[in-house]
């Protein structure tokens, strides 16, 4: 749906030389909820060729579509709807394949996943904090001017408004003096990874409003020029950066797990559980998230440095989709590693007790508290897991943002 109207609305901009039929097809299909069954796999990022080319056949009445949660013809599936085949004329035929809207339509759907879900590991680094009694001196504004790097800035403000309500600013509350780095430079990984959603943004939106045509049709003037408009390395290196980026996230949020299991940092039982050393505890959570970290690793191999030639005068592509797609993947993986560390924050918080907490860290806790109970005894924490990562999915976590106004 996310391609169909990136190309819906890069047509809409000019250039493209349709018909303004097209458009309105592409509408009338996202409004009926027909759905065209299109590859993941195909370009190489200098248009998205085969893929925008498996788009289209319904459109002409041809290829299948998902329609309702059943695999239709296409053809039956436009017949159903009342809406009208379009028999291609002049450009239009290729202006249907040579776009880079698969790529585009998923760039801007994971934008949004990993602003969501970046707000959220925020909130979650909050309730880690409260449970380990961190020292919250790494954020101080005083701290953070003294730098002055903007993505550092806007993380650590997003945490001290998350910490509303905390006891842990007054003298003598956090524990230690300096905390792991995985507590104390919270604000400084989330912070770049702030910045690259920030690269990526500006990128996708303009493949979103402008036209990518080749050749583009400039009406006013007349004429018609080769271009290479199409390309579009720039989005590919973004996402290659955001894949970076989640990658030293994820690595930080898998630490921050182990370090509250372990009884030498937190000043709690190892484990978690009242047994200690005698019983698993939440052991597998840090185990679970190290693998997981170690995935978005290799996810994060830029997609854009691949030899990426293609036919004699096609001689550069910049994979484009590969770089989007497996950031896309690593979104995925990292909630998975949020729902790790949020179970394990919860478990680590209701031990330690804490007589003052911040909002989010008591909403966030209570929020958990509705799908996993406290660990009492050494049991299966797989569906547990499973639970806590489709609520963030969902959105029911960030609703405990939302409800104690800490939402950005």
């Amino acid at each position: 749906r996310a391609a169909m109207f990136a190309r819906a609305s890069s047509m809409a901009r000019g250039g493209a030389g349709v018909r303004p039929v097209l458009v309105e097809t592409w509408g009338a299909m996202l409004k009926a909820g027909i759905h065209p069954y299109v590859p993941s796999i195909g370009s190489v990022g200098a248009s998205d060729l085969a893929l925008c080319a498996n788009m289209a056949l319904p459109m002409l009445g041809e290829g299948r579509a998902e329609v309702h949660g059943a695999w239709v013809d296409g053809a039956a599936a436009m017949a159903d709807a009342g809406i009208g085949i379009i028999t291609p004329v002049e450009k239009e035929g290729l202006a249907l394949c040579a776009a880079n809207s698969v790529a585009v339509g998923l760039g801007a759907l994971a934008l949004a996943d990993i602003t969501n879900l970046l707000e959220l590991m925020d909130g979650i680094a909050v309730l880690s904090f409260e449970a380990f009694r961190a020292n919250p001196s790494p954020i101080d504004p005083r701290v953070v001017m003294a730098r002055g790097a903007p993505g550092q800035a806007r993380a650590a403000q997003s945490l001290r408004a998350k910490l509303a309500g905390t006891g842990l600013f007054e003298p003598g509350a956090p524990r230690r003096v300096q905390d792991p780095i995985s507590l104390r430079c919270i604000s400084h990984v989330h912070g770049s990874l702030r910045a690259a959603i920030d690269f990526c943004r500006p990128n996708v939106e303009v493949e979103l409003n402008g036209a990518g045509d080749n050749p583009v049709v400039l009406e006013a003037d007349n004429e018609i020029l080769s271009n290479g408009n199409f390309h579009t390395p720039a989005m590919a290196v973004a996402f290659d950066a955001l894949a970076l980026a989640m990658a030293q996230t994820a690595t930080m949020a898998a630490q921050r797990t182990g370090r509250m299991l372990q009884t030498l940092y937190s000043d709690l039982p190892d484990g978690l559980t009242q047994y200690g050393t005698t019983h698993a505890g939440l052991g597998l959570m840090s185990l679970t998230s190290e693998t997981l970290s170690k995935e978005i690793h290799l996810l994060g191999a830029p997609a854009s440095l691949l030899d990426s030639s293609t036919y004699n005068v096609e001689d550069h592509a910049p994979m484009t989709p590969m770089a989007v797609r497996k950031a896309a993947g690593a979104i995925d993986l990292l909630r998975q590693i949020a729902a790790c560390e949020l179970i394990t924050a919860a478990q680590a918080f209701d031990l330690r007790k804490p007589e003052r907490c911040a909002h989010v860290a008591q909403a966030l806790r209570d929020q958990v508290r509705k799908l996993v109970p406290p660990l009492e005894d050494d049991r299966s924490m797989t569906q547990d897991v499973v639970a806590v990562a489709d609520a963030i999915r969902s959105g029911a976590m960030q609703v405990c943002l939302e409800a104690t106004g800490k939402a950005a």
